[in-house]
């Protein structure tokens, strides 16, 4: 399930949601013609709309709009075709009871559901933790990954620009995750001091995560869980009785004076669909809530995304996706602070050139039944940065580095449908590369292919348990930078279990022991020099156990969890590539909430700690790995008008004060952030949003960014206040 996710607390229990009141009865408005203009929205928020309008006596699980998005609805119809056509191609039907109330079900006739894009189980996965929904993602505008995950307390994202930010889910580095988006695997761990994964969130559809135990088809390496992004498909953004749309947007940001510019199109014809989105952001540096110019903070993110796809019911759904994400500036010289106060001197700037790009080709027939249901994925994906930096020495010379690392993966599977639940077999095979260039000194480069098999097994058992368990062998080929090569081989297995005890409590488990193989060297510390004599295979074990309840609207969740990580590779310039640490990442999240009609109020708090070899890991010894966090707690709440498009929301930040880092010079302040908007939809067509960010101007340092508990580092403040408008025109 889904502990994260207000809506997926929901899916164990079925508790109606009323949404009729007794003014007026269906019977009397249901021949009564009205005129609409709604607009696309969510599908549970806009059939609640409709039915207390209307006096419809409506009620359904939340849990089946969730994720669901309705088209708009402009022109004369009754109460009953208004509902009919915001369901259409949805696959959930109207049907009416004994006592005259309707309620809202999936349709029984599977087979004319459209076909699913890319393969996904139709039993929840005890597995997941986090699960983003497109209606979630466009209730947040993220702007970049930081505010993707802003209203996670145990997903902590390190750096105040998209250049420098790191995602830790429950404390774990994303590089010790299985991370793909759109299916292709990413292998992006270039320079400590950059991103990981440079990502524009404005297009993404959906985001999941299984942190600590990840099935054994989320693909290898998944030493921490994986990480899954997906961008928008055509049908996402047309309504079903359009063909051809798109969308212009900007957004202005007062600190900085930062603009924001993007534009798409997109059509479909006869099973063939096209998508492209450009995004742009420029301005200048930022100031912190001391009021201060943050040097060499200025945006530079470019982005590009093409679709192409062709999709028939009997065949299948083949698709083609290309994106491009670049950032160029001006940073600091390392890019993850301001600088350091010991040490050579160095200049204090230079470029950072960041571009990810991918080629994925998807093919799927999911029909929801049988045991023909394949799926392949080929993808191709290159992380390239170049520095360009002017010595001190020779202000007239220029000197440039550059770190590329690739991934060729292709995943091939299968989902087979039986009476006793849903088995996804296959095989995935990564070619992964890292490579750095100095001027006219040969490249060198790390190189890792992997061959696994796996098996994923996901079953239900009536109305109180889901179960998920699998296995997978891989076998693995690293080459390293002086051309010797090591082949080892692990096996992986997992199982993870959600029981609901009772209508108000569901207990969960999960556990999960991985073989990850050897992880690449960051090409910025490869060495020609390096001997791979004692090079070795991380392996990791995972658990985690979690109380559910839930009354009527209230809900909450405690969850306990813990990775273990033996043989992390932690490989130096000057200290060869075989050196290790063991790892160890334990917390606990608890969330409580209440969603409603009009708006939900959610409030988390994890507590996660990290240690490398029995001692408290800091920023530095945890690089790839984790680190320290502490205490955090987050609050975030919506309210839906009932009477006019509008939508209030807020949400804030409290990172406690972390003492235990103490050893290492300076503990991690405490400090409070709050942001808070108002969105606003004029018309179908129009809709804009009024946003302040740092609302009382707070001058901190995000708890997961590098270097706070230094006394030698300083650490690069986050934005202060920043206001913030915001326009889609959509056509």
């Amino acid at each position: 399930m889904r502990p994260f996710t207000h809506a997926a607390l929901t899916r164990p229990l079925l508790c109606a949601l009323a949404l009729s009141c007794a003014t007026a009865t269906f019977a009397d408005t249901a021949t009564q013609a009205q005129h609409y203009e709604l607009a696309a929205g969510p599908l549970g928020r806009n059939l609640s709309l409709i039915a207390t309008q209307n006096g419809i006596p409506l009620s359904f699980d939340p849990a089946l709009t969730q994720g669901l998005q309705s088209p708009s609805l402009v022109g004369d119809y009754t109460p009953q075709q208004a509902l009919n056509l915001l369901i259409e191609g949805s696959g959930l039907q109207m049907v009416q009871k004994e006592d005259g109330s309707y309620t809202l079900e999936k349709s029984p006739n599977l087979t004319s559901l459209p076909a699913v894009k890319i393969s996904a189980s139709s039993i929840s996965s005890p597995q997941t933790s986090l699960d983003y929904s497109r209606d979630e993602l466009n209730a947040v505008q993220p702007r970049d990954v930081k505010e993707l995950f802003k209203k996670d307390a145990a997903v902590a994202v390190g750096g105040s620009i998209p250049v420098n930010q790191k995602v830790y889910v429950r404390g774990v580095e994303e590089t010790a995750m299985a991370v793909s988006i759109d299916g292709g695997r990413q292998n992006n761990k270039v320079f400590h001091h950059n991103a990981t994964n440079l990502i524009d969130p404005s297009l993404l559809k959906a985001v999941r995560a299984s942190a600590g135990v990840a099935a054994a088809d989320d693909g290898p390496g998944a030493i921490g869980g994986s990480l899954v992004y997906e961008t928008v498909d055509v049908e996402d953004l047309l309504s079903p009785q359009r063909n051809f749309g798109g969308f212009v947007d900007g957004r202005y940001s007062s600190n900085g004076d930062q603009l924001t510019t993007g534009a798409s199109i997109y059509g479909r014809n006869s099973g063939f669909e096209a998508l492209f989105y450009l995004n742009h952001t420029n301005g200048d540096d930022y100031e912190d809530g001391e009021g201060d110019t943050v040097r060499f903070t200025e945006p530079g993110l470019l982005s590009k995304l093409s679709k192409v796809a062709y999709e028939n019911e009997q065949a299948g759904r083949f698709e083609l996706s290309m994106e491009n994400v670049n950032d160029e500036s001006q940073r600091p010289y390392r890019a993850n602070f301001v600088g350091l106060t010991v040490g050579r001197p160095v200049p204090e700037s230079r470029v950072y050139d960041l571009t990810r790009e991918s080629l994925n080709f998807n093919y799927s027939r999911d029909t929801a039944q049988g045991l023909w249901n394949p799926s392949v994925t080929i993808a191709s994906g290159e992380t390239e940065l170049e520095t360009r930096e002017v010595p001190l020495a020779d202000p007239t010379a220029l000197i440039v580095y550059t770190g590329i690392t690739e991934s060729q993966s292709m995943t091939v599977k299968n989902t087979f449908y039986t009476r006793f639940g849903e088995i996804v077999a296959g095989i995935d095979h990564y070619d992964d590369s890292a490579i750095f260039r100095y001027e006219s000194d040969p490249d060198l480069e790390e190189q890792a292919e992997n061959l696994g098999v796996f098996i994923q097994m996901r079953q239900t058992f009536g109305e109180q348990l889901n179960l998920s368990y699998g296995l997978r062998h891989d076998e693995q080929d690293f080459t390293g930078t002086d051309g010797s090569s090591h082949d080892d081989a692990g096996a992986s297995g997992n199982i993870a279990a959600d029981y609901q005890i009772n209508d108000y409590l569901t207990v969960k488990a999960a556990y999960a022991q991985v073989w990850g193989g050897v992880a690449l060297a960051e090409n910025f510390i490869l060495n020609g020099g390096w001997s791979y004599d004692n090079i070795k295979a991380v392996e990791a074990e995972n658990y985690s156990f979690a109380l559910r309840t839930q009354v009527d609207g209230a809900f909450a969740e405690a969850t306990l969890y813990q990775t273990d990580i033996e043989n992390g590779r932690t490989p130096s310039y000057g200290g060869g590539p075989d050196l290790v640490a063991n790892f160890k990442i334990d917390g606990y999240d608890i969330v409580v909430g209440y969603l409603g009609q009009q708006g939900e109020i959610t409030m988390k708090y994890a507590n996660i700690e990290s240690e490398m070899d029995g001692i408290v890991a800091s920023s530095y010894d945890g690089n790839y790995f984790t680190v320290p966090l502490g205490e955090i707690i987050t609050v975030s709440g919506t309210l839906n008008l009932s009477q006019i498009p509008v939508a209030l929301g807020m949400d804030a930040e409290f990172a406690l004060e972390n003492d235990a880092v103490e050893d290492s010079g300076a503990k991690q302040d405490s400090y409070t952030v709050v942001n808070a908007y108002v969105n606003y939809a004029v018309n179908e067509s129009m809709n804009l949003r009024l946003s302040i960010d740092n609302l009382t101007d707070e001058s901190y340092t995000d708890r997961a960014s590098y270097g706070q508990e230094f006394t030698t580092v300083k650490t690069l403040l986050e934005p202060g206040r920043s206001a913030i408008l915001s326009a889609r025109y959509s056509f």
